[in-house]
């Protein structure tokens, strides 16, 4: 399980500056932001490239829109395309700017989650 910690970190920052409480856990082949009981966004290696990626769930209708970015990909960690997910790459995460949009829209569509069935 590789992440970049550098990019965890500005994560972790990023939910405290936006007032969220998460808890950090290592699932989907890097470090995830659990919310609520649901993966809310996280920080891999992507194995094809080897670069660190953001991996944001935002729900289906706003990954139609964020695929336009040159930066977002689709998230397919087992060469499925997991619908809720992108992974955001390079200029798309380098300024706090950028990362808090895709946190705010991760964290919003969590909200928008029900809550987990036992």
């Amino acid at each position: 399980m590789a992440y970049d910690q550098h990019l965890a970190d500005r994560i972790a920052r990023e939910l405290q500056v936006q007032g969220v409480t998460a808890e950090a856990k290592r699932l989907m082949g890097g470090l995830c932001f659990v919310l609520r009981e649901k993966m809310c966004v996280g920080t891999g290696i992507d194995k094809a490239n080897g670069k660190p990626r953001l991996i944001a769930r935002i729900g289906a209708e706003a990954v139609r829109v964020a695929l336009k970015n040159n930066n977002c990909l689709p998230f397919q960690p087992t060469g499925k395309v997991m619908k809720d997910f992108v992974s955001i790459y390079d200029e798309g995460i380098d300024s706090d700017e950028s990362l808090s949009h895709w946190v705010k829209l991760s964290v919003a569509f969590n909200h928008n989650l029900g809550e987990k069935k036992t």
